[in-house]
C-alpha cells in the first residue's frame, strides 16, 4: 500500500522522477505510474488501487498536467475520497490551479534552482514521513492497549 501517489503529466516525467526519488529516499512508499507499473499490469486498475490506498497525493501541477484528462480524473478522485492533496507548481501561478485545488496552499517552486526545489521536496518528504510514523505509533499503541485490556479481563 503506497503512502503517496504522484499525479503528473508524462510531459513532466523528469521532474516527477526526481520527486519520486526524493520521497522514496526518505522511506516513503510512493506510487508513480511510469516506475510502479510492471509490464502486463492492468494500468487503470493499478492506478485506481494505488490512489485509493494512498494517504497523500502529490499533484505535480504544471500547465501540461492541468490539461491532462488522466490527471484531472486522479485529482477528482483524490478530492472525492478526501485524500491529502499537495499541489506543487513550477511553471504556472498557483492561482491558476484547476477547480478546488486552487483553494489549497501549493508548494510554489517557480524561479528556484534545482537544489532549492530538491530541498523543498525533501522537507515535504520529512513531513510526510513524520506523519506516517506518528500514525504507526498511534496504531501500535492502540493494539498494545487492546491486548493489555484483554489480558486484564482474563
Amino acid at each position: 500500500m503506497p503512502d503517496c501517489f504522484i499525479s503528473y503529466s508524462t510531459a513532466d516525467q523528469a521532474f516527477a522522477t526526481a520527486v519520486y526519488n526524493d520521497l522514496t529516499a526518505h522511506g516513503l512508499d510512493v506510487f508513480m505510474a511510469a516506475i510502479s507499473l510492471q509490464p502486463g499490469d492492468r494500468w487503470s486498475e493499478q492506478i485506481h488501487q494505488a490512489l485509493a490506498s494512498s494517504k497523500w497525493v502529490i499533484f505535480l501541477a504544471s500547465r501540461a498536467a492541468c490539461a491532462s484528462q488522466y490527471v484531472e480524473q486522479e485529482i477528482g478522485g483524490a478530492l472525492l475520497t478526501k485524500k491529502d492533496v499537495i499541489p506543487v507548481v513550477w511553471d504556472m501561478e498557483p492561482a491558476n490551479l484547476p477547480g478546488w485545488t486552487n483553494q489549497m496552499h501549493a508548494l510554489d517552486v517557480r524561479q528556484q534552482s534545482p537544489a532549492q526545489i530538491q530541498a523543498h521536496i525533501q522537507t515535504l518528504a520529512r513531513r510526510l514521513k513524520a506523519s506516517k510514523d506518528k500514525g504507526f505509533l498511534i496504531g501500535a499503541s492502540l493494539v498494545v492497549g487492546f491486548f493489555w485490556l484483554m489480558s486484564r479481563s482474563e
